[in-house]
């Protein structure tokens, strides 16, 4: 197992050298409309942006024609992608749009002083540095108006190399859609045309009139027994801080295919790798937070929805088609259950994440409540020890190849969604393996990473 950390005692990062920014438009204008949003999309649109950094091998003398492709293929794919060239727009309706306006994605030229091969050597270890490697883009709730709904920022990297860094508006974009994108504007960049045109037809997932008696029926799925613990998350909250680290934990294909057989010989039936994976880090990040036996924990999950309609979307979807889903336990009883019984647990979460009433109850509640991330609906997590689940390893991002090869490795530019939060990566051999990156408390770091548990079993 490799293992590789960020300590928060690392030095500062080498300054950024900020060349040149650009707008980049379509390569052909588009429909001037306004694009319909879902309550799944506009439930994101106060959250912040997503940045993920790509590293690249490559020459030095090849880095400026690959900057020149990569502006070129990017207007190419705006003309199918064209949301992402638009601006927020509140519409005559009163509701948040798209104003499909062609004003562009931003595009960002930097350098900075650092060796793409000692990155390489270290495995791409999570470091400050990486937060420069793709823009921060900053806005306070009640103006998300005006502002790229995508940025792009290229990093030329001392003695060859590559940084492309990508930070968007995860109302525009769920992980699926984003990596189809991805891959289509590589498309591009190889001289291909676009093989999945993405489908922006939104209005698939428009309910209508929004109905306060569904709404009140979606939940969490909090359980009865839980909810008369008086043990909360103020527990965890009362510790000092320590610090806060960041790791990449590289599972290999065998590592993922031992957990499964442990939790199979464990309880009944066959655990998919998501599930066994997921609690492992679950029993083990908790117990190294030491959070206290009789605190409740919880494990949030998001489920990709798409092909679990009855009328399924087709993959090419452009947009948001996440629903929400949660598992929960007393923590002693992570300490004592078997790998299995964590997985169930998860298991459980997922089934309720997949039923389509549920997914429609949700969109009604998103609506009552005018699709923001209420107290209401996160109350549950909000009274617990909760760790989440972000990303994918299915997601296909080795594969964005603009011709000049696939990536050397995918990481997060920083974990912004809170500490124990897990970030799923495809891992680079392929094959089924795994890089997990996630922020921690550097103590409970510190503990995690020596648990011969955890790194060996």
């Amino acid at each position: 197992c490799l293992l590789t950390v960020a300590m928060a005692e690392q030095p500062p990062p080498p300054p950024l050298q900020l060349l040149q920014t650009s707008l980049i438009p379509p390569a052909t204008p588009s429909r001037k409309a306004h694009l319909y949003l879902s309550p799944l999309d506009l439930v994101w649109r106060e959250f912040h942006f997503i940045r993920r950094v790509i590293f690249y091998d490559m020459e030095a003398d090849q880095y400026a024609s690959a900057v020149d492709c990569l502006k070129r293929s990017l207007s190419e794919a705006l003309v199918s992608f064209y949301p992402w060239a638009g601006r927020f727009v509140v519409g005559e309706d009163g509701r948040v749009a798209v104003d499909c306006n062609d004003l562009g994605v931003e595009f960002v030229e930097a350098s900075m002083d650092v060796s793409f091969k000692e990155l390489e050597v270290n495995g791409f270890e999570l470091k400050p540095l990486f937060g420069k490697l793709c823009q921060r883009i900053e806005h306070p709730p009640s103006n998300i108006f005006g502002i790229p709904l995508l940025s792009i920022q290229v990093t030329q990297l001392l003695h060859g190399g590559m940084a492309l860094g990508y930070a968007h508006s995860h109302a525009v974009a769920d992980g699926h859609s984003m990596w189809h994108f991805m891959n289509s504007w590589a498309e591009c960049g190889r001289g291909m045309p676009i093989s999945v045109p993405p489908l922006h037809d939104r209005t698939l997932l428009k309910i209508g009139v929004a109905s306060k008696d569904s709404a009140a029926r979606f939940s969490f799925g909090f359980p009865e027994a839980i909810k008369s613990t008086e043990a909360t998350a103020s527990q965890q909250a009362e510790r000092k801080p320590s610090g806060l680290a960041q790791r990449v934990f590289h599972f290999t294909a065998d590592m993922i295919k031992k957990l499964k057989t442990l939790a199979a010989e464990e309880g009944k039936g066959d655990f998919t790798s998501y599930e066994v994976l997921c609690a492992h880090f679950w029993r083990h990040v908790t117990a190294a937070r030491r959070v206290e036996d009789n605190a409740v924990v919880c494990l949030a999950v998001l489920v990709n929805f798409r092909s679990c309609l009855s009328d399924p979307l087709p993959p090419s979807y452009f947009g948001n088609v996440i629903n929400l889903s949660a598992a929960y336990a007393i923590a002693g009883q992570l300490y004592s259950e078997s790998l299995a019984t964590s997985a169930s647990r998860i298991r459980e979460a997922v089934v309720r994440g997949k039923s389509e009433d549920r997914f429609w109850d949700f969109l009604h509640f998103l609506e009552v409540h005018d699709n923001l991330f209420t107290d209401d609906l996160l109350a549950p997590m909000l009274k617990v020890v909760c760790m989440n689940v972000a990303s994918s390893f299915r997601f296909p991002m080795y594969e964005v190849d603009f011709g000049w090869g696939r990536p050397a490795a995918v990481r997060a530019a920083r974990i912004t969604g809170g500490i124990g939060e897990i970030v799923l990566f495809p891992g680079r051999s392929g094959g089924g393996s795994v890089d997990v990156c996630m922020p921690l408390e550097a103590d409970a770091m510190e503990r995690l990473g020596s648990d011969n548990t955890f790194l060996n079993f």
